[in-house]
C-alpha cells in the first residue's frame, strides 16, 4: 500500500489509506484516497505542507474537527484546508470515503481563529471544481496531464488564499453578509423541492434584492446561483451515500423537476451519474 506523500496518516489498525494514484507536480502532490474506518474514529492530522482534502464521497458518521487539543468541535465540510503545521483534531464515524488531497508549499503562515474556522469548510466553488479536476487527471490522465494538473494547482492556491482573506478581513466581513445571515441562506437552500425565490432570501435578511446580492457575494465569494448549486450537490452525494432514498426522491429533494435533469447536471459536476455515485459507494 504506498504512503500517503500528502500528510502524516494516523498510524492504527482501525484506519486504512490507499493511495489510489498521485501527480508529483511542482511544489505540490495530489492524491487519490480510498478509506476504510473501522468503529468510531478520532485522529489527528498534520504536515509540514498546507493541504487541502476533497470529500468525493460522503463523511462517514458526524465529521466534526478543530485546531488546538482544547478548541470545540465544528462540522466538516466538503472540502476542508489544513495550514501548514497545524493540527487537525478530528471525529467522524464507521464506513468508507474516497478523498482527493492536495498538499502544497504556498500557504498563509499566520492565519487567525475567524480563518482557521472557516478553513474546516471551505465554501469556495473554484477550488472544489479545481479538486474534481485534478480527481479527474489521476484517474484518467489526458494530454499534458502533468501541465493541466499544474494550472488547476496553481488556481486552487489562490482561491483558497482569496478565501480566508475574506473571512478573515473585517473590510469584507463589515460589507457582507453576517455568518448568521449566510446559515439562513444555508437552511432555506436546504429544504427540499424547487429553491426559494431571491426576493424571499433578501427578505429574510432584510436586504434589497439588489444590495443582497452585492453583499452575497462579499461574503462567499460566489454567486448565489453557484453557491446554491454547490451546496445541492453536497445533499445529493450525503443522500446517495445510503441504498435510500431512491434517485427520483432525490432529485425532487434538490429541487430539479425530472431525473433526468438532475442526472444530467449530476454527471457533468462529479463524472458520473447518480446511480453509478451510489453503486461505488455502496460496494
Amino acid at each position: 500500500m504506498p504512503i500517503s506523500q500528502v500528510y502524516d496518516v494516523p498510524d492504527t489498525a482501525a484506519l486504512q489509506c490507499h493511495v489510489g494514484g498521485r501527480i508529483a507536480l511542482s511544489g505540490a502532490t495530489v492524491e487519490l484516497h480510498h478509506y476504510r474506518f473501522r468503529g468510531p474514529q478520532s485522529a489527528v492530522f498534520r504536515s509540514d505542507r498546507a493541504f487541502v482534502d476533497l470529500a468525493l464521497s460522503h463523511r462517514p458518521g458526524r465529521p466534526r474537527g478543530t485546531y488546538g487539543e482544547h478548541g470545540s468541535l465544528r462540522p466538516l465540510g466538503e472540502v476542508l484546508f489544513v495550514p501548514a503545521g497545524y493540527a487537525l483534531n478530528t471525529e467522524w464515524g464507521e464506513g468508507e470515503q474516497t478523498s482527493i488531497c492536495c498538499a502544497f508549499d504556498a500557504g498563509d503562515d499566520d492565519i487567525g481563529a475567524v480563518a482557521l474556522e472557516a478553513a474546516l469548510d471551505v465554501r469556495s466553488p473554484p477550488v472544489r471544481e479545481a479538486l474534481v479536476r485534478l480527481a479527474r487527471e489521476i484517474e484518467q490522465p489526458g494530454w499534458c496531464s502533468a501541465l493541466l494538473a499544474q494550472s488547476l494547482c496553481d488556481q486552487m492556491t489562490i482561491e483558497i488564499g482569496r478565501y480566508l482573506r475574506r473571512s478573515a478581513g473585517p473590510a469584507e466581513r463589515a460589507t457582507g453578509l453576517t455568518p448568521a445571515q449566510v446559515r439562513r441562506i444555508d437552511d432555506l437552500i436546504a429544504m427540499p423541492g424547487k429553491l426559494p425565490g431571491v426576493a424571499e432570501m433578501a427578505r429574510l435578511c432584510d436586504l434589497s434584492t439588489r444590495h443582497f446580492f452585492r453583499m452575497f457575494r462579499a461574503a462567499t465569494g460566489t454567486t448565489l446561483a453557484d453557491y446554491a448549486a454547490a451546496r445541492r450537490l453536497a445533499q445529493a452525494r450525503a443522500m446517495l451515500a445510503a441504498a435510500r432514498p431512491p434517485v427520483k426522491e432525490i432529485a425532487w429533494r434538490c429541487g430539479f423537476e425530472t431525473p433526468a435533469a438532475f442526472s444530467a447536471a449530476f454527471r457533468k459536476a462529479m463524472g458520473v451519474t447518480p446511480t453509478q455515485y451510489r453503486q461505488s459507494v455502496l460496494r
